[in-house]
């Protein structure tokens, strides 16, 4: 298969999973635009995305490998604009982070700069990454990585320069330095703060993740990686729907918001969540949920149906997670307490009452029913801090069975036949 007629694939495919079902069929009826063959892989990509959640989905279903990015470690000291690539710092779906230094001798500096990787700057990913870009330029706050320069490589592929952040993830950074709980606590409401900026400025992040979030060595944080950022209001930020079409359905699922997996409308809240995940995680050293696998049917029963268990509770679990890199770490109560500097029993007794009641706010299955804004949530910790009442209300026994008959109302129904049997 030819480089374009692949590019012309993956672009719609992005373009249609981006879409409620619903829409698809009209969508693809223009998009393909009588092209029954293209129609025809687009609509099998996107039937094998739904049953399998596979990652070689396209390969699966082509019978042909696409094209190949170029070795993405080839391209460290060789010229991008005015800088030279020192080495690599990260891979994504849509680019490679380098360090970069300065190369044109104005002055010396050292940024991380995203380029697209080769064989994969479609309309479509070309369409995203210039989003990411104007989105970084309209977010100037000291707690997030600031966008410095860009331009395009000489074979047209885009690149911006960013702000090069020395620093680690925040629940790294945190059990390094051994933080107890009202540090960590005082440490997020910086992160609360970032993404309120970004949210005033109609930015939903939807990636808020301890890899996104790094502190330096001095303690300052910093939110990074807008890559599939959402635009609120693209007309109030001067951009056209066309702009705004490279936005996938793409996430983190240990991370990712009931509607983010459902594949419904996204808001502010859906950064809220995250924020609850990511603080649910920083004073327990565990996550809200434990996801056996990546199909999807699995994800979002997890995700959807499961209540997370209470975060004072959690902290006498033993738990294993498995790592991106493939190894296994263990989390016992004793590890926990000594990285806060408590015992467990009390760091139990720390979390239960207004912690647990505010991050099982942000954690709940409704949008609606979270704290409306980050700036609300990080209020409600200030005042746990100072010692004053907090605005969230744990739920009660008759709201959390209404809930649970609603989300198992087939098994519910069973149970009260057998019972009248």
């Amino acid at each position: 298969m030819s480089t374009p007629r692949w590019n012309q694939i993956e672009t719609l495919f992005w373009a249609a999973l981006d879409r409620d079902a619903a829409e698809r069929a009209a969508f693809l009826d223009e998009a393909c635009a009588g092209d029954a063959a293209l129609r025809r892989e687009v609509e099998g990509m996107l039937a094998a995305h739904e049953t399998s959640h596979g990652l070689q989905i396209e390969q699966h279903l082509l019978g042909d490998d696409p094209p190949r990015p170029a070795d993405d470690e080839a391209m460290i000291g060789t010229r991008v604009g005015p800088y030279r690539l020192v080495q690599m710092l990260g891979r994504g779906g849509m680019g490679t982070v380098y360090l970069a230094e300065r190369a044109d001798g104005a002055f010396e500096q050292q940024v991380a700069l995203k380029l697209i990787r080769a064989g994969w700057h479609s309309a479509e990913i070309v369409q995203r990454f210039r989003l990411e870009r104007q989105i970084l330029a309209r977010l100037d706050h000291p707690n997030i990585a600031r966008l410095l320069d860009g331009g395009m490589t000489e074979d047209g592929r885009p690149y911006f320069a960013l702000e090069y952040v020395a620093g680690e993830p925040i629940t790294d950074f945190c059990d390094r330095h051994r933080l107890p709980v009202d540090e960590r606590l005082r440490l997020f409401q910086r992160v609360c703060r970032a993404v309120q900026f970004a949210h005033r400025n109609l930015v939903v992040h939807r990636d808020l993740k301890p890899s996104n979030i790094l502190v330096t060595g001095d303690g300052v944080v910093k939110l990074l990686d807008f890559g599939i950022a959402k635009l609120l209001d693209p007309d109030a930020a001067g951009m056209t729907v066309a702009q705004t079409r490279a936005d996938v359905r793409v996430m983190t699922p240990e991370y990712a918001a009931p509607e983010q997996v459902r594949g419904e409308a996204i808001t502010t809240a859906t950064d809220v969540y995250a924020l609850g995940v990511l603080l649910y995680e920083l004073l327990t050293g565990h996550r809200p949920y434990q996801i056996p696998s990546r199909v999807r049917a699995e994800i979002e029963r997890v995700i959807c149906e499961e209540e997370p268990t209470r975060p004072s509770t959690v902290i006498a679990a033993v738990t294993q997670i498995h790592r991106d890199d493939g190894t296994t770490e263990t989390i016992t109560p004793d590890r926990i307490g000594a990285a806060r500097k408590l015992p467990p029993t009390r760091l139990r007794r720390r979390l239960r009452g207004d912690l647990d009641t505010i991050i099982l706010t942000a954690l709940r299955k409704e949008p609606e029913r979270r704290y409306t804004s980050a700036e609300q949530l990080a209020d409600d910790l200030r005042r746990h801090l100072e010692g004053r009442p907090i605005t969230a209300r744990a739920d009660t026994l008759g709201y959390r069975m209404r809930t649970f008959v609603r989300r198992h109302r087939w098994g519910v129904a069973a149970a009260a036949v057998l019972v009248l049997l």
